[in-house]
């Protein structure tokens, strides 16, 4: 069954904010709660400058709903990641795929606006192209009630920054935002790809997961970009629409070493 779509203002309170999620992600350890954690890095000041309420505002409206879901195992594995030596700049990917997952409104701009966008070999994405999905969203009810105008306004300036924060555009000239090239990075695909498969799902059902639309990518592009990474992390074989997959990694921390010493 398909999970109903909810739309929501929540990227008010952070867009991308890479830099603010890794520093939250610096203190927060396993089986904090919520309340300490924001605590934490209030008392820390690893984001300089935060008023008490933006603090409490980035940790709670923000970092959780995208890492501190599953039992925290998204900021546990990211963690890892960053504690190995990998940077911001190659965690990008894998943080739009938390924020997505956190905002339908967001993966949904992406897969329904940008990528027929970048298709058609548009240059620009325009904050009105986010106002009019914004707009076709209230009148298919999918936003209920219907936001103010200045609200919609508002959401439409987030989508277009997120794009950026991820690295989909550049800045924001004049109300459009230039598309750049983009495409899923290897690490990323060694990520999710095991990610998916720890998670309980079945080799086959890999293709179908809904992530690989945040990069544009569809059934046979996944199973190009499964072969095209494997090397020494996976076998993957592939015919008659069945894949199956003989894995090297026993656990998803094991996966994550191997990610890391293959990118440093």
């Amino acid at each position: 069954m398909i999970r109903p779509r909810k739309y929501t203002t929540a990227l008010s309170k952070g867009q991308g904010a890479i830099p603010e999620m890794l520093a939250v992600l610096d203190v927060w350890e396993p089986d904090m709660q919520v309340a300490d954690l924001k605590q934490t890095v209030l008392d820390s000041g690893v984001i300089s400058r935060a008023t008490a309420l933006r603090v409490k505002d980035i940790v709670g409206r923000v970092f959780a709903p995208r890492f501190l879901v599953d039992d925290g195992q998204p900021a546990k594995n990211i963690k890892r990641l960053v504690e190995g030596g990998l940077r911001a700049g190659q965690l990008t990917q894998i943080f739009l795929i938390y924020t997505c997952r956190a905002h339908d409104i967001l993966y949904d701009f992406i897969c329904e606006v940008y990528w027929p966008k970048y298709g058609a070999g548009a240059s620009y994405i325009h904050r009105q192209d986010a106002l009019d999905f914004i707009e076709a969203a209230s009148t298919m009810g999918v936003i209920s009630p219907r936001w103010s105008d200045t609200t919609m306004l508002r959401v439409a300036g987030y989508l277009t920054g997120c794009l950026t924060d991820f690295g989909l555009t550049s800045g924001d000239k004049a109300g459009k935002r230039e598309i750049i090239p983009f495409s899923i990075a290897p690490l990323t695909v060694l990520y999710l790809t095991h990610e998916i498969h720890f998670s309980g799902a079945n080799d086959n059902s890999i293709l179908d997961h809904p992530d690989w639309k945040i990069f544009g990518l569809e059934k046979q592009d996944v199973v190009n970009e499964l072969q095209r990474v494997a090397n020494s992390h996976f076998i993957p074989q592939y015919a008659g629409d069945l894949l199956r997959i003989s894995w090297k990694y026993k656990t998803m921390e094991e996966a994550l070493d191997a990610i890391i010493a293959a990118e440093l």
